[in-house]
């Protein structure tokens, strides 16, 4: 999204130098080995504006036989350097229904993306903090190689277990439609026998439908997009509660909820359940931009 990563290519370049013999003209440095970074509307790069050494150099014509062009100094000139393409420390702002509702952190895990899920027996046993019929939203880092999930877990089975858990009408329903600017494959579906399309493209459909004691949920990776951001939308949803966005809490070294966002708070009471859960036909988008800075609550 770009919270993560630039977009960075390896390239050669030859840099402007002033001619030591003539004045007015430039020649061609030596060739070098560089990176070209795309972040756009982003701090994520890290980069850095620090004053050039010396004038920088713009060409003001073409190059003549003997190898120099006509050139001039930019007097005010700053130059750009990504001092850490790879890594992003840029605001990702969360939008519920279009309100910000805060900016969130990463959550890191060792080595992939099944740390942080954990799926078997039907269900993500490596769950958090995770809210009891909520859609749970989380990004995940695997500091192994830097890349970032996303990842989606409906309810939480271990308190599921304990409220009726083999009532059929207890069952949960969602359906989703997550959308970017860049390929998305599946690398955890909870479970593969729900459904699930548009894998490797940049919009991925899913269908869920699972009992209180028992999770459902997927996760999408790595994202490796432009800046442009995430957008995921949830509807046909039966028996839930409402969103719930979560964070990485750096103090405590936990997982702690940014946002709770519930239907009965933003709908009619009579397009709900008595309990204020979805009756099958809610929906609800949630969000994530990349920016310099978190956004205004």
């Amino acid at each position: 999204m770009n919270s993560t990563h630039c977009s960075c290519l390896e390239k050669s370049y030859r840099s402007l130098i002033a001619s030591p013999e003539r004045f007015g003209r430039c020649i061609l440095d030596e060739e070098r080995i560089g990176a070209s970074c795309s972040c756009p509307g982003t701090s994520i790069c890290e980069r850095s504006v620090e004053p050039c050494g010396t004038k920088k150099l713009r060409a003001t014509g073409p190059m003549a036989e003997d190898g120099t062009v006509p050139c001039e100094a930019l007097p005010d000139a700053q130059c750009e350097r990504a001092s850490n393409p790879k890594h992003c420390t840029g605001a990702v702002n969360v939008f519920i229904d279009g309100v910000a509702k805060g900016c969130i952190k990463t959550i890191p895990v060792l080595s992939d993306v099944d740390d942080a899920y954990g799926y078997a027996s039907y269900r993500a046993n490596n769950i958090e903090n995770v809210e009891y019929d909520y859609i749970n939203l989380r990004f995940i880092e695997t500091r192994a190689n830097e890349d970032l999930h996303f990842c989606v877990i409906y309810g939480n089975w271990r308190i599921g277990e304990i409220v009726n858990p083999n009532d059929p009408t207890l069952s949960r329903k969602e359906k989703s439609e997550v959308t970017a600017k860049f390929p998305m494959f599946f690398e955890i579906k909870d479970d593969p026998s729900d459904s699930y399309f548009g894998d490797g493209t940049s919009t991925v459909r899913t269908s869920h439908a699972h009992y209180a004691h028992k999770s459902d949920g997927y996760c999408l990776g790595p994202l490796l997009g432009d800046g442009s951001g995430v957008r995921a939308r949830f509807y046909d949803l039966d028996n839930i509660l409402g969103v719930n966005v979560q964070t990485f809490n750096e103090n405590t070294f936990s997982v702690t909820n940014l946002a709770k966002w519930d239907f009965a708070d933003h709908r009619s009471a009579t397009e709900l359940r008595t309990t204020g859960q979805a009756d099958g036909d809610e929906s609800v988008i949630v969000d994530f931009q990349a920016a310099c800075e978190c956004a205004a609550v």
